[in-house]
């Protein structure tokens, strides 16, 4: 049994840092620090890196907030400029994802040679951005019977959905680094990123809580993470068909 705690807030006296808000931005400079390490290590220009992050760093920012509201429709747009109310990572990597594309293909960058590069330092990024969640115990689970379970503050044992996460993106992190050094075709790291992880999301978001008045809203019986990871499912399917028929 995990113990019940909550660790939001870091009082420096001054002022107070928010324990979620200094993961994900230790997130951002972790992606930027490796990031930059890969594109020495293959000669790629890092202002390329540098632009791209910072575009993905809105795309985050703005995503995360559109996706949050587009999820609970007991909000409305005034949510959007709330910093209070949520944040969604799945939005917000979608966004940033959608917006660093349409950046590299204008500049007539190599797409998928820069996201095969910049994938380690996401994975990176996601880890520490899933123990700040850990830390500030959200994203409640069901209930559940199991000897890891997590207490809640109701004295039910649920599950500890963000440690699950972080332990997948721990054993991803492995296998990519362990791909890197196979890899044969720009692109591939990328998409066995983006699909492996849209899998566990699916299915992760299925042992989040549905009995509390702040759970995830149910669309059709899945959260609307789960309707946009099976698009993405579908949308890699079909270039991986297409590439398959091209070659």
């Amino acid at each position: 049994m995990l113990p019940y705690f909550s660790f939001t807030e870091i009082n420096l006296g001054v002022f107070t840092l928010q324990v979620w808000g200094l993961f994900v931005a230790l997130g951002f400079v972790a992606a930027l620090a490796i990031s930059l390490k890969e594109a020495r290590k293959m000669i790629i220009d890092e202002e390329i890196i540098w632009d791209v992050m910072a575009i993905a760093l809105v795309g985050m920012i703005v995503g995360g907030r559109i996706f949050y509201v587009l999820s609970n429709p007991e909000k409305n747009v005034v949510a959007l400029a709330d910093t209070h109310s949520g944040f969604s990572l799945a939005g917000g990597m979608i966004m940033a994802g959608a917006l660093s594309l349409v950046y590299l293909k204008a500049k007539r960058h190599n797409f998928k040679n820069i996201a095969d590069l910049l994938t380690p330092g996401f994975i990176v990024s996601l880890i520490l951005v899933r123990i700040g969640c850990l830390l500030v115990n959200d994203h409640i689970g069901k209930i559940t019977t199991l000897p890891w379970g997590m207490e809640f503050t109701d004295g039910t044992m649920r599950h500890p959905v963000a440690l699950y996460e972080i332990i997948f993106l721990i054993f991803l992190l492995g296998v990519i680094y362990r791909l890197k050094s196979k890899q044969k075709r720009d692109g591939y790291i990328f998409l066995v990123f983006a699909a492996t992880y849209a899998i566990f999301r699916i299915g992760a978001d299925f042992l989040r809580c549905d009995d509390l008045s702040f759970c995830d809203l149910r669309f059709y019986g899945l959260t609307l993470t789960q309707w946009v990871m099976s698009g993405c499912i579908l949308l890699l399917t079909f270039v991986l068909v297409s590439k398959t028929q091209e070659d």
